[in-house]
């Protein structure tokens, strides 16, 4: 089993939580999930929508086309028409029929010149009945239902809670339509809205509403499977962040609000209580909405140095500037994290749209150099260990480490496991005597000097060269040795680090073609490596983790056992090919990239692959609304 659904409407118009019931509903009959949720920067208006796939298998990624639409406004239908397969359904409100599909006042001119001319080259009218007519004619299912109507009768008059009702309404009929039964619908209904009485008793009637009306189309066997009593939380992104920064002992964590990272932020604020197993309270993290960015990296540090566990969270824009203190983190081994969320740029870009962009500007980051840790996850499991690993590595290495993100993983919903039995490693530390002599920069067999804590030993710290002490130096001897010592950290590193932070094969072993690739990018080649390796050749792909320092070594292991390797990744050069050509001395040719904002989806990389194959060196996928 493997289907799509897609419902769509203006943002404002609780887009959000259709996306969330009809993930919750399809979670609550044991099946897998996985929902990309795409929105304007905008507050209020234009068109945003929710992309969820459901299968009886483990999945990690969105697919096209879709299987069921489900349309809460003429801009969903204008937008979407063409990602719908043939046998697929189409979902609306009757009432939106006689409106016209090129008049809409949110659209974009662009767009809206785009359906027209499609309209007038296929002879069709400029209504959204005659889109349905076409749309029957290549062999759709439309299905329009007097939702608004519905709504007017449970209320008994119009009241402002139809709008808020119309997204179950439709989703109840998507739902039903792919044999969810209704059940599931409530019980997902009374989840979202149990703090809402209201609200709640509206959206329940709704659902018995739209499933009483929908009852003859069906298709097929109603899916009433259970989801079965395993430890699995329903999450995003974000909140897979923040859940393993409380397992790893985060304590503060400070922020600037910006999209998308802020709502890693947000999660950690709704739960500030860490418990034991027994549930005895052991502390909270303290989470602080600082001025700017600057001040927020500012407070990490001073947090670190004080001796706890700190981290900050941010995207690009802000990142720019947070690196000043990055440097000074760098300079002072300060064991700090920065949780970096990639979205389009340059500038302030797409706020709220997908990119892998800046991986090169975390890597290269402040002027100088200095060792860092750069961990890239792949998933929301990942990133929920990786948010506990990157703390462990700052305090272990003493220097600042950049977890790295994309907006995908941040804002993509699905279910995963969560290992609560997460280790501490603090470092080093020295004890808390009163010594005369302490050097917090002392030169040790192992690079790493033992860490003391603001208030507990004399120490000095400045942005300059230091000696041992913290004191300002420039003697050329002193500069050495401390530049060597900050520096050896990312050999240490290397050599100390499980593979499995370094890079992961999936596929084969006997590859004749890798693929590498990296962050939410990994989901959708691993869903499609199994048609891939249908085609007659073996093919495997390699994501990659660590990006600084890089596991040149490791990751060359793989590269010379391909015939052939494909890079796949959202920017516009191929920033991790380049990374590869650059540290593995090998020449990655054939790169496939996506730059539009949107996911790379699992039927794009089974197309882009056998463009490849066809001899194309470049692919550029141009998928998604």
């Amino acid at each position: 089993m493997d289907l799509n659904i897609l419902i769509g409407g203006p943002q404002g118009g609780g887009i959000e939580t259709a996306g969330l019931l009809a993930v919750r509903s399809l979670a609550i009959c044991g099946l897998e999930v996985f929902a990309d949720r795409e929105y304007h920067s905008n507050i209020k208006g234009k068109h945003s929508y929710a992309h969820i796939r459901a299968s009886d298998k483990t999945i990690s990624s969105i697919k096209y086309p879709v299987d069921i639409l489900g349309a809460l406004d003429v801009e969903t239908l204008a937008t979407h028409y063409h990602e719908v397969m043939i046998g697929g359904f189409v979902v609306h409100d009757s009432a939106l029929s006689g409106k016209l599909l090129t008049k809409i006042p949110s659209m974009y001119g662009v767009k809206s010149a785009r359906i027209g001319k499609f309209l007038e080259d296929n002879r069709i009218g400029e209504t959204v009945e005659a889109l349905d007519q076409w749309m029957k004619s290549q062999g759709m299912n439309v299905i329009t239902l007097p939702f608004s109507k519905i709504l007017v009768e449970l209320l008994k008059s119009p009241n402002p809670l139809i709008e808020r009702a119309m997204n179950t309404a439709v989703t109840s009929a998507v739902l039903s339509l792919m044999g969810i039964t209704e059940e599931a619908t409530k019980e997902a209904v009374e989840f979202q809205f149990k703090e809402k009485r209201e609200v709640l008793d509206l959206n329940a009637k709704a659902v018995e509403s739209v499933y009483y009306s929908l009852k003859t189309y069906v298709p097929g066997k109603a899916i009433t499977k259970r989801a079965e009593k395993a430890p699995k939380l329903l999450v995003a992104g974000n909140d897979s962040v923040a859940i393993g920064k409380i397992l790893g002992g985060l304590r503060l964590q400070t922020y600037y609000p910006i999209t998308p990272a802020a709502d890693e932020s947000f999660t950690l604020e709704q739960n500030n209580e860490i418990k034991d197993k027994e549930g005895n309270v052991l502390g909270s993290p303290v989470v602080v909405q600082t001025e700017d960015e600057i001040a927020a990296i500012a407070m990490a540090i001073g947090g670190a140095l004080a001796g706890v566990r700190s981290a900050t969270s941010t995207s690009g824009p802000g990142f720019s500037l947070m690196v000043e203190g990055l440097g000074w983190a760098g300079n002072n081994e300060v064991p700090v994290v920065i949780t970096m969320y990639q979205r389009g740029g340059p500038s302030t870009g797409l706020p709220t749209r997908h990119s892998q962009s800046d991986l090169l500007f975390s890597i290269f980051a402040g002027h100088g150099e200095f060792a860092r840790l750069i961990l890239a996850s792949g998933d929301h499991a990942q990133a929920t260990a990786d948010a506990a690993k990157c703390l462990n590595y700052a305090e272990e290495y003493q220097l600042p480490v950049i977890h790295l993100l994309d907006k995908g993983l941040a804002n993509c919903i699905t279910l995963t496991s969560v290992d609560f039995d997460v280790g501490i490693n603090r470092g080093k530390l020295a004890g808390s005597s009163a010594e005369k002599d302490y050097k917090r920069f002392k030169f040790t067999d192992d690079g790493i000097s033992a860490r003391a804590f603001l208030g507990n030993l004399p120490m000095w710290y400045t942005g300059d060269e230091h000696d041992e002490f913290g004191h300002i130096i420039e003697d050329p001897v002193i500069r050495d040795a401390m530049y060597e010592k900050r520096m050896a950290k990312s050999q240490k590193i290397i050599a100390n680090s499980p593979d499995y932070d370094k890079a992961i094969l999936f596929g084969p072993d006997d590859y004749e073609d890798l693929i590498i690739t990296w962050g939410v990018s990994k989901g959708a080649a691993v869903d499609a490596l199994g048609e891939l390796n249908d085609m007659g050749r073996r093919v495997a792909m390699l994501q990659i983790r660590m990006m600084e320092p890089f596991p040149s070594e490791y990751v060359m292991a793989f590269l010379r056992r391909a015939e052939s390797i494909i890079a796949i990744e959202a920017n516009y050069v191929g920033l991790l090919a380049d990374l590869v050509e650059a540290k593995c001395q090998t020449r990655v040719t054939k790169r496939v990239v996506k730059y539009n904002g949107r996911l790379i989806s699992q039927d794009e990389i089974v197309g882009a692959y056998k463009r490849v194959g066809r001899g194309e060196s470049r692919v550029v996928l141009t998928g998604g609304e």
